[in-house]
């Protein structure tokens, strides 16, 4: 059954003018989808997930590793589930009911802690303090989230540069004593107290 009621309207000059809906299908359904995609865009915007990471410079065995992930959702849609990945690998989410740790070994050295029970300030905190920090832990970090109508949401990527401090036996202008000076100076001191 094909419908095709004719509608019919008056001008400001009186004339009548009639339309077909069926004509003004093709564009009405573009504005729908213009409009839905335009919605869509909005409510993505919407929902911010952002990661912190109090340094990004760590020195084996000084420095803690401090990460958070913030999500901030002006809507009232409930957050899922937040993960922490590292280099496309995931090591640990929270949920609506627990903290879920992916990466079994880093949990033995790390601590973390979260909620998203509030869609306007839901986290994720993971810290590893320095003692527990390995060169294992550089890599790539960044934050997801998940709710339940919309397509996950990254965050930005940071990189944790990880090095391990060298002892130097310069001094602080630069002077490296070479090998064998305390055997010159032994000399000298012979050669002095032979002179006295």
């Amino acid at each position: 059954m094909q419908f095709n009621a004719r509608t019919s309207h008056v001008t400001g000059k009186g004339r009548k003018i009639e339309e077909n809906p069926s004509s003004m299908h093709p564009f009405f359904c573009f504005r729908m989808r213009l409009c839905f995609a335009v919605l869509w865009i909005v409510r993505t915007v919407c929902a911010l997930t952002s990661i912190q990471v109090q340094n990004s410079a760590i020195q084996l065995g000084k420095t803690d590793v401090d990460i958070i992930c913030r999500v901030n959702d002006t809507e009232d849609e409930r957050i899922r589930v937040i993960q922490l990945i590292r280099s496309d690998i995931k090591i640990v989410s929270v949920t609506e009911t627990r903290v879920f740790w992916q990466d079994k070994e880093l949990q033995q050295r790390a601590v973390a802690d979260g909620s998203v029970m509030n869609p306007t300030s839901s986290y994720l905190h993971m810290a590893i303090v320095r003692q527990n920090v390995t060169k294992n832990d550089s890599g790539t970090y960044f934050c997801q989230s998940s709710a339940k109508y919309r397509i996950p949401q990254e965050s930005q990527n940071i990189f944790l540069n990880i090095t391990e401090i060298t002892l130097d036996t310069n001094d602080a202008c630069g002077y490296k004593p070479p090998q064998h000076s305390f055997l010159v100076l032994l000399v000298a001191m012979l050669i002095n107290y032979k002179g006295m």
